[in-house]
């Protein structure tokens, strides 16, 4: 598992985990499809109090609410997979996808901007390589390496690789939603660089992103809510 060395920059809001922090060995990623906002609230405090009292494997909880109003995102931060043996699971009505990944490189700009929002690309991956010559190929193009202005509102890119090797995620953060469909509307047509990249890049398959709000984060020393 490697990643760049990117200044560290000012700490993340504390609502928003820190993607980069080293004894974060493993990150779980579980999204779950509710019925309703209501119902999003629900899950969302639900979750932010799971794994209490606290697992010792566990690091950092994060819980995110997505901005279509039907999805919850929990990003769990553990030492090691070892450690995830024996640790309570979410049980939920609800259809949940649980997929454990490493975080494999980042891109952060040298004065990142505060995120507002997290979008969350996915990609299927036909295995780990694949995924990791795809973020490669990804930061060849990346200001961060071309020197290029960052688009105004974007944060750090923090690419994950599912330990099975079947998803790439990219956790990316924005100032809020303007500032990330702009970069849709201006950089994300199907006649430019990256979508290029997508479509003639072998055993990878595009899965959309999502965009999510801040709603709470918990450690050992406490939880932090938006």
């Amino acid at each position: 598992m490697t990643s760049n060395t990117t200044p560290s920059g000012p700490a993340p809001h504390p609502v928003f985990p820190d993607v980069r922090r080293a004894d974060a060995a493993v990150a779980v990623i579980d999204t779950i499809t509710v019925r309703d906002d209501a119902r999003q609230h629900e899950v969302a405090d639900a979750l932010l109090t799971a794994d209490r009292p606290w697992h010792a494997g566990l690091v950092s909880d994060t819980v995110l609410l997505g901005a279509d109003g039907i999805t919850v995102l929990r990003y769990s931060q553990w030492t090691g997979e070892q450690t995830l043996d024996g640790a309570p699971e979410h049980e939920a009505a609800e259809t949940t996808s649980s997929v454990r990944h490493g975080l494999y490189r980042s891109a952060v700009p040298s004065d990142p901007t505060t995120p507002g929002i997290i979008v969350v690309v996915t990609f299927d991956t036909a295995d780990a390589e694949t995924a990791r010559r795809f973020v490669d190929a990804l930061l060849d193009r990346h200001p961060a390496t071309t020197g290029a202005a960052y688009p105004t509102g974007m944060g750090g890119n923090h690419f994950h690789v599912a330990l099975d090797g079947t998803q790439m995620l990219n956790w990316a953060e924005f100032a809020d939603e303007e500032s990330h469909q702009r970069v849709v509307e201006e950089q994300l047509s199907a006649d430019d660089d990256v979508p290029r990249l997508i479509a003639e890049t072998p055993g990878l398959t595009g899965r959309g992103f999502r965009r999510y709000l801040p709603y709470g984060t918990a450690t050992r020393e406490g939880t932090a809510r938006w």
